[in-house]
This record gives C-alpha cells, sequence and structure tokens, in this order.
C-alpha cells in the first residue's frame, strides 16, 4: 500500500510542471519571436573567430575545442532508451558544445535513497542533480563551507549569461534564486513556459462532483452561504457525507475564512497587506470557521469518517463509487475528470471531478488562496570535483538555460520529431504520434528528448505530451491548474523564506508539539468533544511557545522581503 501511495504522490509531483500552459499563452508576434530565437536567432561571431564559432548571448559555442568529459548525476525514469548519450537531443547537445556527458542516473524513485548514499560514502560527480526535494546536510552553503559544493557566485557572473537572462528577466525569480546575503551561490533550476519565466501554477485545490450538480440542476457555489445551503440539498437527498474534510479537520474552504488549515504547511500563514507571520488561532476569524465546522459536522453535512483521510491514504473510495460526496475539500489535478474511473480507483463511469476554488464568505470578497507558486526550484549540486573544469562546467549548465537545448531536451530534433507551426508553437511528427511499434507518444519522444528538468523546466515541453495524448485536447489536469491558479486571489502562504540555524533549531524544537495540538483541537472541537475556549487554546499554545516560533518566521520572512 505504502509503494502505491508513493507512486500516486510521485505522479503528482512529476506533473508539477504541467500547469497553466493552456492559460499563458503568448501572443503570435511573441510566440514566433521566441522560437526565431530558438532557431535562428543564434549569431555567428564577427571579426577574427572561426567562422565555426557562434553565439548564444554570450555563450560561445562549442564551449570547448578538443573534446571534453563532464559527470552528472540526474534522475532518469526513461524506458525505450538505456543509454542517454544514444538520445538524439542528448547527441545535438553534445555536438553544439563539444562536451560529452557521462551520465550516471537513478529513477525517481530510486534517487533519494541514492543520493544520500553517494554524499556519504563522498561519492561525487561534477554535478549533482538529484531531484525533487533532496538537498544537501544543511543547505548548500553547508556544501561550501564543508568543502563539498562550489560557490558559484563568480562563476555566474563570469560564464552564465542565459542563466542570469532567464532570472532579471522576472524579478520574483531573481528574488527566489538569491540568498539572504543577495549573492548568487548556487545555480538553481528555473520555471516557466517556452516563451517566458513564470510559476507553474498549483497542482492542488477543492473540488467537486460535476455531474452530480448538473443533475441537481444547481449552480456552482461562490459563497459559503451558497455552499451551506447546498450541502443541505444533498444530505436531503440521502447523501451520508456531502462534504469531506482532511484528516486533521483542516479544508480549503478555511480560505475563506482568511485561515490557512492546510497540514503540509503546517499551518503558518501571511498577510501580504502587512507583510506579517501569523498562526490561525490568531487571526481574526479562526473562531468563526472552526465554529461554522462544528456546526455543520453536527447537521451532518461533514462526512463523519473524515479522521479516515483521504481516499489516497485510506484507500476508501466508497464516497465517490456510491455518489455520497459532493464537496471535496483537497484534491490534485492528475485525479481531475474522470481519472478514478480510467485508472481503476473506482467503476463509476459518471463521475466527472472538476476543481473549485474562490469561495467566499460574502459576495464581491477577494477570494483567498494558500501555495506558493515558484519561478525558482531545485538548487543543481556542482562539487569541487570539478574545480579545475569549473569554467567549462558552468558553460554547460549555462547552455541549458538557452532556447536551443530546451528544444533539445524537450522536443528532440526539429524536422524528426517536432516543426514548428506557422504560429510559433511545437508541433510533434507523425512519427511520434503515431509510431509504427506501437509506442505511447511519451515513450516515442523518449527516444528524441531527454525530457529532464534540469536547467531550464519548461512547463510547455512538459506538458506536449500530455496534450497530444487527448484524444479530443480536452486535458482536465491543465483545466484544474488553470482554475485553482487564481492571479486575482489574496495569497497567504509564507514566502520562500529561509530559517537561520538558531531558527531553524528553535522552530523545530517546538513545531512538532504545536501542529499536534492544532490537528487535536480542529478535530476534537469540530466532532463537539473538545468544549474549552478558543481563548484557553490560544494559551496553550503560548505555553508551547508559538509566540517564539512566530518571530522566528517572521525575521526569516523579512530578510527575503528585503532583499
Amino acid at each position: 500500500m505504502k509503494k502505491r501511495i508513493f507512486a500516486s504522490l510521485l505522479a503528482a509531483a512529476l506533473l508539477v510542471g504541467s500547469l497553466a500552459a493552456c492559460s499563458n499563452n503568448s501572443n503570435n508576434s511573441s510566440a514566433n519571436a521566441s522560437r526565431a530565437e530558438n532557431t535562428s536567432q543564434i549569431e555567428s561571431d564577427t571579426g577574427e573567430e572561426s567562422p565555426s564559432k557562434r553565439n548564444i548571448n554570450g555563450l560561445e559555442l562549442p564551449i570547448v575545442d578538443e573534446p571534453t568529459e563532464i559527470s552528472i548525476l540526474i534522475p532518469y525514469d526513461g524506458k525505450i532508451v538505456e543509454d542517454i548519450n544514444e538520445i538524439a537531443g542528448v547527441k545535438a547537445m553534445e555536438e553544439a558544445t563539444g562536451i560529452h556527458v557521462n551520465w550516471t542516473f537513478y529513477t525517481q524513485s530510486e534517487m533519494p535513497e541514492r543520493f544520500q548514499q553517494l554524499l556519504a560514502t563522498g561519492e561525487y560527480f561534477d554535478i549533482m542533480f538529484p531531484g525533487g526535494a533532496e538537498t544537501y546536510p544543511g543547505g548548500y552553503q553547508q556544501g561550501i563551507e564543508d568543502g563539498v559544493l562550489v560557490d558559484m557566485v563568480d562563476h555566474i557572473d563570469q560564464y552564465m549569461p542565459n542563466y542570469k537572462a532567464k532570472l532579471e528577466s522576472n524579478a520574483q525569480a531573481m528574488k527566489e534564486a538569491t540568498y539572504d546575503d543577495g549573492r548568487l551561490h548556487a545555480v538553481k533550476v528555473v520555471k516557466g513556459t517556452d516563451e517566458k519565466v513564470q510559476g507553474s501554477g498549483s497542482t492542488m485545490g477543492a473540488a467537486y462532483r460535476a455531474d452530480i450538480l448538473e443533475a441537481m440542476g444547481e449552480d456552482i457555489p461562490e459563497t459559503v452561504d451558497d455552499l451551506h445551503e447546498l450541502l443541505i440539498k444533498c444530505r436531503d437527498n440521502g447523501m451520508t457525507a456531502p462534504m469531506t474534510l482532511q484528516s486533521d479537520g483542516g479544508t480549503t474552504l478555511s480560505l475563506a475564512w482568511g485561515i490557512n488549515t492546510d497540514w503540509s504547511t503546517d499551518y503558518w500563514q501571511y498577510d501580504p497587506a502587512t507583510q506579517t507571520v501569523n498562526y490561525p488561532p490568531f487571526t481574526p476569524n479562526w473562531d468563526n470557521y472552526l465554529d461554522t465546522m462544528r456546526d455543520w459536522y453536527a447537521e451532518g453535512l461533514v462526512d463523519k469518517n473524515f479522521t479516515a483521510g483521504s481516499p489516497l491514504l485510506s484507500g476508501d473510495y466508497s464516497n465517490f463509487e456510491n455518489d455520497r460526496t459532493l464537496f471535496i475539500d483537497f484534491w490534485f489535478n492528475w485525479l481531475m475528470g474522470n481519472e478514478l474511473c480510467s485508472q481503476g480507483f473506482i467503476s463509476n463511469e459518471n463521475c466527472n471531478i472538476k476543481a473549485i476554488t474562490g469561495i467566499t464568505l460574502k459576495e464581491g470578497d477577494t477570494p483567498t488562496v494558500c501555495g506558493w507558486d515558484p519561478c525558482v526550484a531545485q538548487e543543481i549540486f556542482v562539487t569541487t570535483q570539478a574545480e579545475d573544469k569549473i569554467e567549462i562546467v558552468s558553460k554547460w549548465l549555462d547552455y541549458l538555460y538557452t532556447p536551443e537545448a530546451n528544444n533539445y531536451k524537450y522536443y528532440g530534433i526539429e524536422g524528426e520529431s517536432y516543426n514548428i507551426a506557422s504560429d510559433g508553437s511545437i508541433a510533434l511528427t507523425d512519427t511520434v504520434l503515431n509510431d509504427p511499434n506501437g509506442l505511447s507518444i511519451a515513450d516515442a519522444l523518449g527516444k528524441y528528448a531527454l525530457r529532464s528538468y534540469i536547467g531550464y523546466q519548461s512547463v510547455t515541453g512538459e506538458n506536449a505530451t500530455v496534450i497530444a495524448s487527448a484524444a479530443d485536447g480536452y486535458v482536465p489536469l491543465l483545466e484544474a491548474t488553470e482554475v485553482w491558479s487564481n492571479s486575482d486571489a489574496v495569497n497567504i502562504h509564507l514566502p520562500d523564506a529561509s530559517l537561520s540555524l538558531e531558527e531553524s533549531e528553535f522552530v523545530n524544537r517546538y513545531m512538532t508539539d504545536i501542529t499536534t495540538l492544532m490537528q487535536e483541537r480542529m478535530v476534537k472541537y469540530i466532532m463537539g468533544t473538545d468544549t474549552s475556549s478558543h481563548d484557553e487554546f490560544r494559551e496553550k499554545l503560548k505555553s508551547y511557545n508559538i509566540e517564539g516560533c512566530i518571530e522566528r518566521w517572521q525575521a526569516a520572512v523579512d530578510r527575503y522581503n528585503a532583499k
């Protein structure tokens, strides 16, 4: 069961890139300009340079005149091509740079354990990119102090013009890539579409059974009162779990009150208007929110078995199989539409799940969301093993941020695996779309494109096979991301701030117990077994040093905002 859960969650993580591309199309002139850069805006140097030399935004290619090798660790799940260097796009990248890569790879599921083993044994590569959430113990700067990782500040400045250009094109990206001292100590993954740097959107949020709502002849609820009336109708029509909650009593609906009840964030929240960090019980609407959930539970509007948790964890999909639930507290974009049925979780072919967001207390209120949509992601670890060839390694990394490398990496070879349409968009060829050996589109493209997000992570490229595989062009996964990524909403998620060592030690010392208190409070209060007052609970939190934790997170956020 744990393996199945991990695989499901991993699938969601791998689809983080499959987010919002459909809602961020540039106009044709912008797209054409970008594609022109991809294919023809590589200007040859003038003067006495060799005619074989060319230049991409200050990066001269090939990088070396003599064959040179570097070693790289990456996650790779390709099933069709065993040797990465046999992928057509990788061959083209080697020809362009003059650099041969000795790849070492593990699958996404293997990498976390393998990466930590490599660090423990001191087995390093010039570049190590474990992907996911894996990091160097203590962070990149600790790796520099330990003599394991290279401080890339000067090397980024001297040798990485394309990486810097990506960051400089988006203020948020530059802020996220910069450390608290205002410097770029590491190279990081940068996200965006093929055309521009931007966040990739939300993969999780509230959802509802569109088929049930349609059968009821009801409109999508816009306010808490609308939802309340709808849930009452569901109950009166015999539905036993009109609304779900998380196992700790949290729900995305709490955002209507401006409250964060997401356990994965330890419930921290932020007020962007005042730039202050807070904890839910100390915010104005906490009492009203929790009182409302207690009332709805007593009215039979909330699943009585909510403490069993998400179906992904409990394995119980009976509420979906038997049409018992309308409003789903928390869902993943990769399970939208009829995916529960098509993936074999249920046999109910009518089940059609759609994303919902923006429910507010009053009509006309600004919606609230709580999700961090970064433009910059994982660090790419350059080890001191590469110090004697750091210029070459830096320039090779910089190449990954060029449009040319993006096309090789995600689409393969123009004229073979893809063509550029008249509007500037990428169109996969029939060779990929209808593989003669019956391969899926993703597997067929795997012969041409590495499709790794090391360097620049193009959500356009990652979405390409998903969209091409959709029979009618409709992709519920992408529709959900567009709905959940509400740019007009107030975002109360903590900024991408980092705690210092002292701050981290203090917060970690107390937050486990504080989080447990929060979970117990929400569950017991909603179910009616905890009758103590909200003020009594706040005093209990203070005795567990919540105020000290708030102060330290506030200091970290202040440093982030000052960058």
